[in-house]
């Protein structure tokens, strides 16, 4: 059989379908253990920001032991706000999501106040102005670090 018949005679052994693809494509994983900082800096920052806020509560409070208490409950209110604004999100429910984002907020900015004062406080004794601007910087870095942290987790 020469060359030019054998090219005749050929039968396709495949078709010229495309390949199949996975429908699903895998998360790209990465192994830079982001999630176990964040989780640390979760609890550091909702530690941190829990005593500053009852110690600021409980110094304004006519009874301090429910100052402390309201001042604890702070950071987890608003690390649950994150939480489920973040899921309603996901869920394309972007009203509520903006709702609950805004209430979340408005405690964080409460939570700020009160950690500078709480830090005004205990480094110059006195929440005057001056202490207080030289406290907010670290008070916004503790609140927003939590949030920050907490956000980073969502994904996990």
């Amino acid at each position: 059989m020469n060359s030019t018949n054998r090219l005749l005679t050929l039968t396709p052994t495949s078709t010229l379908t495309p390949p199949k693809t996975k429908s699903k494509t895998k998360p790209v994983t990465h192994n830079d253990n982001m999630v176990k900082w964040a989780n640390g800096g979760v609890l550091l920052m909702a530690t941190l920001s829990a005593a500053l806020n009852g110690y600021a509560n409980s110094q304004h409070a006519t009874v301090p032991a429910a100052g402390w208490g309201m001042g604890l409950v702070i950071p987890l209110i608003v690390l649950v706000l994150a939480k489920v604004a973040g899921k309603q999100l996901r869920r394309k429910q972007r009203r509520r999501a903006a709702f609950t984002a805004a209430a979340g907020v408005g405690l964080l900015a409460l939570s700020v106040w009160h950690c500078a004062i709480s830090i005004s406080l205990l480094t110059s004794g006195i929440a005057s102005p001056g202490a207080l601007v030289l406290a907010l910087p670290m008070a916004i870095a503790i609140d927003c670090g939590l949030v920050s942290c907490e956000v980073a987790t969502l994904d996990a």
